[in-house]
């Protein structure tokens, strides 16, 4: 299960100023309101899938925009994963 704990440590490297640490980041967190870029967002789930090892729906992680819904295009992966292995 990905984690907002997790999320939130790469978007805090994403973002790399001296006030990223300062930054209080939660589900509802805007990712465009952070000032990430949608290369710095792809970098992010790019991170995530190879950590997990599992592949993004590509339009779903696309139209995330917020720090939740883009941990929940995440696990809905891991877990369609899971029913496969399972099958």
């Amino acid at each position: 299960m990905i984690t907002i704990e997790e999320v939130a440590a790469l978007v805090k490297r994403a973002i790399r100023g001296k006030h990223a640490n300062q930054i209080v980041i939660d589900e509802s967190t805007n990712l465009g309101d952070l000032g990430l870029s949608s290369l710095q967002i792809a970098e992010i789930v790019f991170s995530l899938e190879d950590t997990r090892g599992v592949e993004f729906d590509p339009a779903r992680a696309a139209d995330a925009k917020t720090v939740g819904q883009l941990i929940a295009v995440g696990n809905t992966a891991l877990q369609e994963r899971s029913a496969q292995v399972a099958l």
